[in-house]
């Protein structure tokens, strides 16, 4: 059986071992037997009679510090005390008399303007300078060639056709002939076939209203929709 420690606090990690001197007591446990075992506690003998003081023997060395435990827990926090009541106020004490108001002082004299100084005298003007020589009169130039004859301009717009003249009155109209006998009516012909003329583009100005209306007429004659 290993106890802990021997009572050695400088020596935390070796047991103690029951041995014959010379072999020290304090040795390092044998894996796998742990350092410390807490063994049974034994039965307390008698106590023994006081030997004699022995000699005080050598301070031993000053062990290793251990480390420092754990921080406990933070107590609970006390009750507040009760607010003390609040004393009386005293009474106000009077105010101060005001005192006098001082004199006003005197106003200073306004100090004298001092003299304004004279004005300086106007400077003579420069002499004017001569007038210099006129210079003489250069040569004629050569007289340039003649340029190009500008292009003829355009014609210009062709005049207005002059209004038509007015249409003579319509002769008398003859008296009505006597109505002949209906003849018997022929057979019906054939549908004639009709050929279109030629499109005519429309006038766009009045300059051109003559040209095309001629135009119209000479297509429609040629399509035999028009006698020559």
């Amino acid at each position: 059986m290993a106890y802990c420690n021997c009572g050695e606090p400088s020596q935390p990690d070796r047991c103690c071992m029951p041995a014959p001197p010379p072999v020290p007591c304090c040795m390092p446990a044998p894996p796998p037997v742990p350092c410390c075992l807490q063994g049974p506690a034994g039965v307390t003998g008698p106590v023994g009679a006081t030997g004699p003081t022995g000699a005080t023997g050598a301070d031993g060395a000053v062990g290793a510090t251990g480390p420092t435990g754990a921080t406990g827990p933070t107590g609970a926090t006390g009750a507040d005390g009760a607010v003390g009541a609040t004393g009386p106020t005293d009474a106000t004490g009077a105010d101060g008399a005001v005192g006098a108001t001082g004199p006003t002082g005197a106003t200073g004299a306004d100090g004298a303007v001092g003299a304004t100084g004279p004005t300086g005298a106007t400077g003579a003007d420069g002499a004017v300078g001569a007038t210099g020589p006129t210079g003489a009169t250069g040569a004629d130039g050569a007289v340039g060639a003649t340029g190009p004859t500008g292009a003829t301009g355009a014609d210009g717009a062709v005049g207005a056709t002059g209004p038509t003249g007015a249409t003579g009155a319509d002769g008398a109209v003859g008296a009505t002939g006597p109505t002949g006998a209906t003849g018997p009516t022929g057979a019906t012909g054939a549908a004639g076939v009709v050929t279109p003329a030629a499109a005519v583009a429309e006038a766009s100005s009045v300059d051109n209203i003559v040209e095309q209306f001629n135009l119209l007429l000479r297509n429609m004659r040629e399509a035999g929709l028009l006698e020559s």
